[in-house]
């Protein structure tokens, strides 16, 4: 059991990580969906509650401090891996550098279920810059990343195609992109995986969601609502 613990905790971190290390925040570049002021209730209280997740996911209970510690470090490795095209490694490593910044500026909660699929949402203070992420992938929509971990190589592919914004959210600021990855260690294949994201900036804030599977490929109308309730529990905070 507690091996399977570990494993849960690691693969979740993984999946929080490239949450964060894919979302460049800054200044300038997108304005808010909304011109509501910002709310009043606490970034703690605007994620999605257990209630409110799909159902069998379950709320992961990390202690906050090890897995924001797990997020810097995945940072860093993103930081110091070789991108393929090498015209993508700078922009990698501004979105690594701008997950530093997101995060200390964010709630963020994780659940899963049975099956290993994750769930993410966080709210963040202040408006990402969604341009930027656009650019990036428009420019570098498949790169390769490879990395020396624990002495092992490890080299990944990973593809991201944009997809509309669920229909809740269609002509507001936000997008929506499907992540295709695979993964190889020493030259055999280790994993291959699907996941969805996406980011709306309303009232001042910012709304990331992630839904990812250890195998197969999440249900994307579940991800839809997903990201619809986490922007909708912004939207109508006080």
């Amino acid at each position: 059991m507690l091996s399977r613990v570990k494993r849960t905790g690691a693969w979740v971190s993984a999946a929080v990580g490239v949450v964060l290390v894919t979302s460049g925040c800054g200044g300038g570049g997108s304005a808010s969906a909304s011109g509501d002021s910002a709310p009043s209730t606490p970034l703690e209280q605007m994620v999605l509650a257990d209630s409110e997740f799909p159902a069998g996911a379950k709320r992961l209970d990390l202690p906050p401090e090890k897995l924001k510690s797990t997020l810097s470090d995945l940072g860093g490795a993103m930081a110091s891996s070789t991108v393929t095209p090498a015209e993508c490694q700078v922009p990698q490593q501004d979105l690594s550098n701008a997950s530093r910044d997101i995060l200390g500026k964010s709630a963020l909660v994780a659940a899963t279920t049975d099956d290993m699929t994750v769930y993410v949402d966080f709210v963040a203070s202040g408006v990402m810059d969604l341009t930027r992420i656009t650019d990036t992938y428009t420019r570098c929509g498949t790169v390769q990343v490879s990395a020396t971990t624990e002495g092992a190589k490890v080299d990944t592919e990973v593809v991201m195609d944009k997809l509309p914004a669920p229909g809740e959210l269609s002509g507001s600021n936000a997008i929506a992109y499907r992540s295709t990855s695979t993964s190889n260690v020493d030259d055999k294949q280790l994993l291959s995986r699907t996941s969805y994201q996406g980011w709306v900036t309303l009232r001042d804030t910012t709304v990331g969601v992630r839904v990812s599977a250890l195998s197969g490929v999440p249900d994307e109308a579940k991800f839809d609502k997903f990201f619809a309730d986490a922007a909708r529990k912004v939207r109508d905070a006080k």
